[in-house]
């Protein structure tokens, strides 16, 4: 059972209840956090103790601090003797066979509070912290790739992806969020979503990541153009559905208050980290595995992988189906209207494989790419054109998937155009 009875979770209920009331009502941050921090404090010490609770956040803060020190200097035995102290904590918790070797001051001191506190919720805990000591000294809490590993360029990238992730699926964002005003955005446009089923709205893929009541919040003010994108994309919602959301969504934003934002106020530099994810002394290399593909992992003749079967799949391009352009002039529009500094990023598509396999369907994915760059023209967007890399050997696994020497070919144009925008 997840509460220890009703009474617990109507408490947990009404206080969430207070505190998105009090998020409407005063628009003082340093109020939503006292009431923040004190609802949790007051909610943890109905499922345990005030000494275990003084015990697990003690165990966190020194755990942290160890954590700082791996990330200064790499002592392999001061991680060596964190990692042992907690698996025999876990250990401890977890098996009596363990606790029973501890004897009995255990049982009379320690073991009272610190067993108090749930088998599963103290496992999590204990490997959460193994994780960040773990990382902390192999120095990987920061993601790589190649535009944040370039110490050439001096802005720091965060990455957002995922398959189906359209422009529509930032309207809501962009839409409720008040700070998006000059936020810079490199948006990557694959044509292969001119293509087949993809080429008109997809429920299911924006639902993936849009939900009812983020799309309910979002369009304030009023923009028809949106409205009418983000119509196409919504399925009915019954009224169960829609509070069951409703409560999801607002205990996602009390628990991001408390795993992110109160981090990151008392830890500025971690916030900071967030954004920027490499050292800018480090020494950026190309990888080997995004050069050029070997001849023998790769078919150049259709210009894909060795393994891939170009019949097991094909994307039929629909030059005519309205919908992707729609939504993409809307995009430049609201970004406009937000004050958000977007710029596109018009990627290929796999001119080779439809030569080769499918040529009478060549020219119509090429209309698709045509008229996307003609509505960026036509709305006065910025753009980067990658369309030129249709034509080049080894950048495609698939039909419209990239290799990695396509992925490198790709930051290249990205780089040189910040580079140039840096210098202006």
């Amino acid at each position: 059972m997840l509460f220890a009875s009703y009474a617990l979770f109507f408490s947990i209920l009404l206080f969430v209840t207070l505190y998105v009331a009090a998020k409407w009502c005063f628009k003082k941050s340093w109020l939503n956090n006292i009431l923040l921090v004190g609802g949790n404090i007051l909610i943890l010490t109905q499922i345990v103790s005030w000494k275990s609770l003084f015990l697990l956040s003690l165990l966190s803060l020194l755990a942290y601090g160890v954590g700082l020190l791996l990330r200064k200097r790499k002592s392999g035995w001061v991680l060596g003797l964190a990692l042992s102290l907690l698996i025999l904590l876990f250990a401890v918790r977890n098996y009596p066979l363990v606790q029973s070797w501890l004897g009995g001051w255990w049982t009379d001191t320690m073991g009272k509070h610190f067993l108090s506190v749930e088998k599963l919720g103290l496992s999590y805990i204990l490997f959460r912290i193994i994780h960040w000591l773990v990382e902390s000294y192999k120095g990987t809490l920061r993601t790589r790739d190649f535009l944040n590993a370039d110490t050439s360029i001096h802005a720091a990238f965060s990455v957002i992806a995922g398959a189906g992730r359209t422009p529509c699926t930032y309207f809501p964002l962009i839409q409720s969020n008040k700070h998006v005003k000059n936020l810079k955005v490199i948006f990557f446009l694959n044509p292969s979503y001119g293509c087949g089923k993809l080429a008109s709205s997809n429920v299911d893929y924006f639902h993936r990541y849009v939900s009812y009541t983020v799309y309910s919040n979002a369009n304030k003010p009023k923009n028809q153009d949106v409205e009418n994108i983000l119509k196409v994309n919504m399925r009915p919602h019954s009224i169960l559905n829609r509070v069951r959301d409703g409560l999801s969504y607002y205990l996602d934003k009390i628990r991001r208050k408390y795993y992110q934002d109160l981090v990151f106020r008392l830890d500025n530099a971690k916030f900071y980290e967030s954004l920027t994810w490499l050292d800018s002394n480090r020494v950026y290399k190309i990888p080997q595995s995004c050069a050029r593909p070997d001849a023998d992992r790769y078919n150049y003749q259709l210009n894909v992988g060795a393994n891939f079967d170009v019949h097991s799949y094909t994307l039929w391009p629909h030059p005519e189906e309205p919908y992707r352009y729609d939504e993409l002039r809307t995009m430049i529009r609201l970004c406009k209207e937000r004050g958000v500094d977007v710029t596109f990023v018009a990627g290929p598509y796999n001119s080779i494989a439809y030569q080769n396999v499918h040529p009478s369907e060549l020219p119509k994915i090429q209309e698709v790419s045509k008229k996307m760059l003609q509505v960026l023209e036509e709305e006065g967007a910025e753009y980067i054109d990658c369309t030129d890399l249709s034509t080049v050997p080894g950048v495609f696994a698939d039909w419209q998937h990239h290799t990695s020497y396509g992925g490198f070919l790709i930051y290249q144009k990205i780089r040189d155009y910040v580079l140039e925008k840096e210098s202006r």
